[in-house]
């Protein structure tokens, strides 16, 4: 509510100048504003919950169900996801609250051929055949570039069928209509050279540690899409792994 107030000044005379002081009453206003934000509460979305979404291959198909997790040593690559420990301990390490990654591989068997227990299930040193790696994009060691070098042949493939899609060799792009109909079918070829047996493909075992981050393990499973790798799970950690890990930590201690 708005109200005027007149006022002549003091004086009294004749002809004065006559001075309106207007006050404008807010308290309304406080009501319809608590409207306005509890409507806006209720009729808001603040956060939207974040999940994973994992496809994994059906098994209805599957006549031996023992087998399904197994894969020859040749195209067997591990891959385990850590934390960083601190210097000299066994203590997750940290920067600022966030655990600091780390990841390891190996190829085949743990322990390769010969195997990492010997009698009485003490550990073959010398058999150790786990590795440390980053996920570094720039280091030539990294994670990355063994995934694209284990899987050269299908990423070879899809590089050529890329440069196709490019310059055309799926349909014009100049239309999204003339673009869609090419992804399909730059899509329907990828899917072909991910399925073809005649291609050397790696099976990849995923593996994380209890002191691993969720981050990491979504990481991982980018690099899979990334790489095109068609084979891939992830499985529980095993005692010849933790063996393997521990022995490495405690070679590489101070490191």
């Amino acid at each position: 509510m708005a109200e005027v107030q007149q006022n002549t000044g003091g004086n009294g005379k004749k002809g004065a100048q006559k001075k309106m002081q207007i006050r404008v009453d807010f308290t309304p206003m406080v009501d319809m504003n608590m409207l306005l934000i509890t409507f806006f509460m209720l009729c808001t979305t603040m956060i939207k919950s974040q999940t994973l979404t994992i496809a994994l291959p059906s098994n209805e198909k599957v006549e031996n169900t023992e087998n399904m997790s197994q894969a020859s040593a040749d195209d067997a690559v591990t891959i385990i996801i850590d934390a960083k420990r601190k210097p000299g301990s066994t203590d997750v390490d940290s920067v600022n609250g966030n655990v600091v990654n780390e990841v390891y591989y190996y190829f085949g068997k743990p322990g390769g051929d010969a195997g990492i227990l010997g009698p009485g299930g003490k550990i073959l040193a010398e058999n150790n055949n786990i590795e440390k790696s980053t996920f570094d994009l720039s280091d030539p060691n990294g994670i990355r570039k063994i995934i694209q070098k284990r899987n050269q042949d299908v990423l070879k493939e899809i590089n050529e069928i890329k440069k196709k899609y490019a310059d055309g060799g799926f349909g014009s792009l100049e239309t999204k209509a003339d673009r869609e109909k090419a992804q399909a079918a730059y899509d329907e070829a990828a899917s072909a050279i991910r399925k073809n047996e005649n291609l050397k493909k790696p099976v990849v075992i995923i593996k994380s540690t209890p002191h691993a981050s969720f981050g990491s393990l979504v990481e991982i499973l980018d690099e899979m899409q990334i790489n095109s790798i068609s084979k891939y799970q992830i499985d529980n950690m095993t005692r010849a792994d933790s063996i393997m890990i521990l022995d490495y930590q405690e070679k590489h201690r101070g490191n």
